[in-house]
């Protein structure tokens, strides 16, 4: 053979190779595009507590029949009931957006952004997602969306709404809270999607400049009443409720830190929130009694607490982010278990990984579920250097308390609410 065939033979070969690899990454992103059909609940222990783990799922919500919700990417898994494993349910659309890239795992992971989509499951069956900053409609028995309504800020570091910015009220209406940059403090919208008129309106407007953006909306169990809570200066920090769909909000109390709140926990008897400052002096765990208006600090914690959630049995669970702030004192998330008499346990969870400012950077977060009232405690672990990331935890709450037993204190101080303020008056 001549020097100019082996040189063509050469290439062929290459060629042939540089087109299996193609095809094998054709082929992966396929497979992945769709998602596996099932993934399984492993036996573990995690951060010393006896768990179940499932591989790369954000967790979403316990729907009414005990069934938990969790988000691969643009994919809807479930986990039903006492089951062992999450069944893939669905597919949400993007739309035409640079954003259907999020269907593939390797897109999630060289941005370090899993979450993806928020996701409510109403009693009927019916699915609401946020998605690329559109509201999608899946009725029960449709293997289809359908694109309800799209947000003014979304993209180029605006998030649309937080995790806890989507409420499922009664099986037939749903709310929207806006959480964006809002740089120019412009007006901020609650919006409202009832199924029985099948449109999307602005339920409460907040005036320019009165807030920057809204952290939660969500529904007291045992009242009826619907919350909200904002940020993100003194001025800014309101947590508030409505009892007639938002035509009228009213304050509980606003002006301050100590209302800077990402997700309320509601009991029967009071409501208990984290704060979401890195204000030394103020950052905490407080506790409302609906009864007496009054308030108690349970404890001082180190960070801001982004996550909440209270157990069937009563036990209350809250969690710190590492992002950054003064107040931080180690780069270690923490779970907070508030047991009977606010007694509270703190268990030391994973530590920061990708905490280097630039493109890089990410918060190390303990993502719970939305609601409240399950057996289970539901954990997406983000951004921390002892587990893969986007990992799911699932904590029986028997297990919390035992665990806690050892770890509890007493609670810090008391104070009525509405001196809460001057507690810090002369600090």
């Amino acid at each position: 053979m001549t020097f100019r065939g082996k040189l063509n033979c050469q290439k062929k070969r290459i060629l042939c190779i540089i087109l299996i690899f193609a095809f094998a990454f054709v082929v992966y992103l396929i497979i992945d595009y769709k998602g596996p059909k099932s993934i399984v609940l492993r036996n573990d222990t995690t951060f010393g507590l006896e768990c179940f783990r499932a591989r790369d799922l954000i967790v979403q919500e316990y729907d009414s029949s005990g069934n938990l919700w969790a988000t691969r990417g643009m994919i809807i898994y479930c986990l039903k009931k006492d089951g062992s494993r999450f069944d893939r349910i669905a597919h949400i659309p993007t739309g035409c957006t640079i954003y259907w890239l999020r269907n593939f795992s390797i897109i999630r992971k060289l941005t370090i952004r899993p979450e993806c989509v928020e996701l409510a499951v109403t009693g009927k069956g019916d699915f609401y997602a946020l998605s690329a900053g559109r509201l999608w409609l899946m009725n029960k028995g449709r293997r289809k969306f359908t694109e309800l309504f799209k947000l003014l800020h979304y993209g180029l570091g605006d998030q649309g709404i937080r995790n806890t910015g989507i409420l499922n009220y009664d099986d037939s209406t749903i709310y929207l809270g806006e959480y964006f940059e809002n740089k120019k403090r412009d007006a901020v919208k609650i919006y409202k999607y009832s199924n029985k008129s099948d449109s999307v309106i602005v339920a409460y407007q907040f005036p320019p400049g009165n807030i920057r953006h809204i952290h939660s909306i969500q529904k007291d169990p045992f009242t009826g009443k619907t919350w909200t809570s904002t940020g993100d200066s003194d001025e800014e920090s309101m947590i508030a409720w409505s009892d007639d769909g938002f035509k009228t909000i009213h304050e509980l109390s606003a002006g301050s830190q100590l209302y800077r709140v990402c997700q309320l926990v509601f009991t029967e008897e009071a409501i208990l929130w984290g704060t979401d400052t890195g204000s030394e002096n103020e950052a905490g765990i407080y506790r409302w009694d609906k009864e007496s208006d009054e308030c108690k600090k349970l404890k001082t914690v180190d960070g801001a607490v982004f996550f909440g959630t209270r157990l069937k049995n009563g036990t209350v669970v809250l969690s710190t982010d590492r992002e950054g702030l003064k107040s931080e004192k180690d780069d270690k998330t923490r779970l907070f278990i508030i047991a009977e008499e606010n007694k509270i346990a703190e268990i030391e969870c994973g530590s920061w990984k990708h905490k280097k400012p630039g493109f890089w950077f990410k918060y190390s977060l303990l993502r719970l579920q939305r609601n409240q009232g399950s057996a289970s405690l539901a954990v997406t672990c983000l951004n921390q250097k002892e587990l893969p990331d986007s990992e799911l935890i699932i904590i029986s709450e028997e297990t919390l308390l035992s665990a806690a037993k050892q770890y509890l204190t007493v609670p810090e101080s008391y104070v009525n609410i509405k001196n809460l303020e001057d507690l810090y008056a002369g600090e």
